[in-house]
C-alpha cells in the first residue's frame, strides 16, 4: 500500500503538477501572496476614497454656508481670528485648553 502511494507521487506528471502549483503559489510574480497583498492595498485605498469623499461633501456644505456675508464674517472671526477696523480681539486661554 505504501509502495503504491510512493509510486503515485514519483510519477513525473504528478511531480510536474506539484512543482507548477508551488511555483504559482509562492514564486511567480502573480503569486497568491502577492495578490493577497494587492487586495489589502485595494481595500485600504477604497476606505481612504470613501473618507475623502465624505470630507469633500462636508467642505462643499461649508462652502455653501459661507456664501452668506454674516456667516462668512463669523467664520473669519472664529477660525481665522480676523477683525474689523477699530476692533480689538482678546484670546482667553483656560487651563483646560492648554491640556
Amino acid at each position: 500500500m505504501i509502495n503504491k502511494k510512493f509510486k503515485y507521487f514519483t510519477n513525473r506528471f504528478v511531480i510536474a503538477i506539484i512543482v507548477f502549483f508551488l511555483w504559482m503559489l509562492f514564486i511567480d510574480d502573480n503569486s497568491l501572496l502577492y495578490l493577497h497583498g494587492l487586495d489589502k492595498e485595494i481595500n485600504q485605498l477604497e476606505q481612504k476614497k470613501s473618507f475623502y469623499q465624505e470630507e469633500i461633501k462636508l467642505q462643499k456644505k461649508e462652502l455653501k454656508e459661507l456664501n452668506n456675508d454674516e456667516k462668512l464674517q463669523k467664520y473669519a472671526r472664529e477660525k481665522l481670528l480676523m477683525k474689523k477696523e477699530g476692533e480689538d480681539i482678546y484670546i482667553i486661554e483656560t487651563d483646560e485648553a492648554k491640556n
